[in-house]
């Protein structure tokens, strides 16, 4: 093969210099998108940046167990000592709900806008709800003096330390 047989057509040289000229050919009624300047990135962070990361997803998981205990806390203050022989699902249900929105507050003021801080928050929420009743019996008379003297009598009464509970299951570890 010769080496004209690998020169390009003529059209395609023509687009190629008005293309490196910078002139925009569209044909009619298309709509040419804008071009944003792009701004410097930085692809390597300083130490106290790259460190920033991985404490902001555990900051989110934190969020998701300071939720579930405002929850309980609000829960407890306002509606007063469940029976434990009630549904444990409402209660369940209850507290998933006010732990999802204390937690979309503090998404909305700390700007977890990604998946994994989210994710990470949910996860708190997740392990507080099924292992609050072990800080309780860790520290009754915190708690006693947190949330009240019944709470915190009825948990003791009807868990037991070292366990995991969700929605009526009971897990030793």
């Amino acid at each position: 093969m010769s080496e004209s047989d690998y020169v390009a057509s003529n059209d395609f040289q023509a687009r190629l210099a008005r293309i490196s000229n910078g002139e925009v050919h569209s044909a009619d009624g298309l709509i040419v998108p804008e071009r944003r300047e792009v701004k410097d990135v930085k692809l390597t962070g300083g130490l106290l940046e790259n460190a920033l990361y991985p404490l902001s997803i555990v900051g989110a998981f934190l969020l998701g167990i300071l939720a579930v205990f405002f929850s309980r806390f609000a829960r407890i203050h306002l509606l007063g000592t469940a029976d434990p022989d009630t549904d444990i699902m409402l209660a369940f249900a209850a507290d998933g709900a006010m732990a999802l929105a204390i937690g979309f507050m503090f998404k909305q003021a700390f700007r977890m806008k990604g998946a994994e801080w989210i994710s990470a928050q949910t996860m708190g929420v997740t392990v507080m709800v099924a292992s609050m009743h072990n800080l309780i019996h860790l520290q009754p008379k915190l708690f006693s003096q947190i949330f009240t003297p019944d709470y915190v009598d009825a948990i003791l009464s009807y868990t037991e330390f070292r366990t995991l509970m969700a929605a009526g299951y009971v897990l030793p570890f």
